[in-house]
């Protein structure tokens, strides 16, 4: 199970160094523009007042850009630094709602999800936690995931959300037909000695996941 969600990370490794690339270049064309206007520091006190305060507007939406985009690369770092360490570690006790943030933060370098897909994300505020093995979670939440996302059109809205320790994941596109309700049987029996769920097919997709803590 460790190799499997090793194997996931990599096959999205192309869409992380796209998402670290994009503010990558943002913080460094908004630190050179404020390189250049530092080399004009020594001629403000001869114009005048207007245009330094033009300046200085530019300096403070530039240094806004500069920590939106660090604050961006930071979260994708924080994302993949958390999936390897829960990784290696395996069993143990998971904290369900940063589970979900910090998954879904790394989701995003899978391009299907970031850009063809609406996504309500409902975790509330309280903290659920579980003792289990970490490996098995990630590849119950990500394989119902892109069955999802591998079988139905872009545009499509996933519902991802928290209740009660239960992780229940939705979508009102898919169409379950036999062939895909034999795969989420086979799914669900092959994580049944971990997880429990329940599948509602009766408005789209929605299956409920709750761990078997301990």
């Amino acid at each position: 199970m460790k190799n499997k969600v090793f194997t996931h990370v990599g096959s999205l490794m192309g869409g992380m160094v796209h998402n670290l690339n994009t503010p990558l270049m943002w913080v460094m064309g908004r630190a050179q523009l404020l390189e250049a206007r530092n080399d004009r520091m020594e001629t403000l006190k001869d114009l005048p007042e207007e245009e330094i305060l033009s300046i200085k507007a530019k300096n403070s939406k530039d240094i806004a850009s500069i920590q939106d985009g660090a604050s961006k690369i930071d979260g994708i770092l924080k994302s993949l630094g958390y999936k390897i360490q829960m990784i290696n570690e395996g069993y143990t006790s998971i904290e369900l709602k940063e589970f979900l943030e910090m998954e879904m933060d790394f989701l995003m370098a899978d391009m299907r999800f970031k850009h063809e897909t609406n996504r309500e994300i409902s975790l509330g505020g309280r903290s659920c936690y579980v003792k289990g093995d970490y490996n098995v979670l990630s590849s119950c939440v990500m394989g119902v995931i892109d069955m999802i996302l591998s079988n139905t059109e872009k545009g499509r809205t996933l519902r991802i959300g928290l209740d009660n320790g239960i992780i229940r994941i939705g979508c009102k596109e898919l169409q379950v037909t036999d062939e895909i309700r034999q795969k989420i049987d086979a799914f669900c029996r092959d994580f049944s000695d971990t997880a429990e769920f329940i599948t509602d097919t009766a408005d789209g997709f929605l299956m409920s996941v709750c761990m078997k803590d301990g």
